[in-house]
């Protein structure tokens, strides 16, 4: 079970697409969070990481990875 802590942007992305280079695991995590209101305003924040807080919110809509 993945741990709820702080994560880089592109760590966390690379836990759910770990067969795929950094970049496209953040492209890919971008555009599945931005289907959603409350991740997507996650992402109008400009962090390069994410808190515990809102990493335990991204595993609610999008599963643990």
């Amino acid at each position: 079970e993945t741990a709820i802590k702080t994560y880089g942007r592109t760590e966390l992305a690379q836990l759910y697409f770990p067969a795929i280079c950094p970049r496209a695991a953040w492209a890919k995590l971008r555009l599945y969070m931005s289907g959603y209101p409350q991740l997507n305003e996650l992402l109008q924040t400009g962090h390069r990481s994410f808190m515990p807080s809102e990493v335990a919110i991204i595993f609610d809509y999008l599963g643990r990875p």
